[in-house]
C-alpha cells in the first residue's frame, strides 16, 4: 500500500468530527447482517464508527485497520462501552490488501469507499481474496463506493469549505477545507488535499495538512476484481436502502454472495 495521510498521527484527530451524524449507511449493515448471520469483519474500521454500533445490536464483529491512532480512539470508546459489547469486539491492526484474523465472518463489509485506498489491481485482488476467505458458507462481502462518474467530474484547484463548528475531541473550533490537487482519468485517481484549522480559546490559529490519493473503481472493474476472487454473484445496489442504482445515485454498493 502506499504512504497515505490516513496513518498521520493527528489525521485520527479530525476522524470522528468530519463524519459526526454520518450513519446513513448503518441500517444497510443491520438488514444484511440479520440476513447472513451474526458475525461480522469490518475493513478499515477507523475509530468504531460502525463497529460499536453494529455490536449494540448483538453481533460479534472483528474490526482491521491500519492506523495504530485510530485504533487507539476506538479502544478508548470501547472501554465506555457495557461489558457485554466490549465482549463483542475485536479490533486488530492490519494491512486490508493482505490480513488473516484467524475467525470466520457471516459478512464482511469495506464501508465508505475505503478501497479507494488501494491503488494497485494487486492490492485491490489481495484484499477481495482475503474477505472470501475469511467468509463462511451463505456469506457475503459489501462493498460500498462512490461511483466512478462522480469522482472522474471532480474539479481541480479550487479549495472549499465542508464543514466548521467545535471538535468534540479536542474542545477547539474547527474548519474543515478540502482541494482535489490532480485527477488523472486514465488511471482513476484523484491527489485532495485536506486541510484542518483549529481556533484556540485566544484566537491562536493551527492547520494540519494532510495530502491523500484515491484510486475510484468502476462497476465493471469491480465485477471483474469480484469474479476473480471467487465471488461472481453480485448485486450492485445505488443506495443503503437497496434501490436500484440510477444516473445520479450516490452510492454503488456491491453485495458479493459466497
Amino acid at each position: 500500500m502506499d504512504p497515505t495521510a490516513y496513518l498521520a498521527y493527528d489525521y485520527a484527530r479530525f476522524y470522528d468530527w468530519v463524519y459526526q451524524g454520518s450513519m446513513e449507511d448503518l441500517p444497510c449493515y443491520i438488514t444484511l447482517a440479520r440476513r447472513h448471520g451474526p458475525r461480522l469483519l469490518e475493513l478499515a474500521c477507523g475509530t468504531g464508527r460502525l463497529t460499536l454500533p453494529l455490536a449494540r445490536e448483538g453481533f460479534a464483529i472483528t474490526g482491521l485497520d491500519l492506523s495504530p491512532e485510530m485504533l487507539r480512539i476506538a479502544r478508548e470508546k470501547l472501554q465506555h462501552e457495557p461489558p457485554e459489547v466490549q465482549a463483542r469486539v475485536r479490533l486488530l491492526q492490519g494491512d486490508m490488501s493482505d490480513f488473516a484474523v484467524g475467525e470466520p465472518a457471516d459478512l464482511a463489509l469495506l464501508p465508505l469507499s475505503s478501497i479507494f485506498h488501494l491503488h494497485t489491481r494487486a492490492e485491490q485482488v489481495g484484499c477481495l481474496a482475503c474477505m472470501r476467505h475469511h467468509l463462511a458458507p451463505g456469506g457475503a462481502a459489501v462493498i460500498d463506493v462512490t461511483p466512478a462518474e462522480m469522482m472522474a467530474n471532480q474539479t481541480v484547484g479550487e479549495e472549499r469549505e465542508y464543514k466548521s463548528g467545535v471538535n468534540p475531541e479536542t474542545g477547539k473550533v474547527t474548519r474543515e477545507l478540502g482541494r482535489k490537487l490532480s485527477l488523472d482519468k486514465r488511471t482513476q485517481r484523484v491527489t485532495v488535499e485536506h486541510t484542518y484549522i483549529e481556533e484556540d480559546p485566544e484566537g491562536d490559529h493551527r492547520r494540519f495538512v494532510f495530502v491523500d490519493s484515491y484510486t475510484w473503481v468502476r462497476e465493471e472493474q469491480m465485477r471483474e476484481l469480484l469474479a476473480e476472487v471467487g465471488l461472481p454473484k453480485v448485486a450492485v445496489f445505488g443506495s443503503y436502502d437497496f434501490r436500484s442504482p440510477e444516473r445520479d445515485s450516490q452510492r454503488m454498493i456491491f453485495v458479493a454472495q459466497h
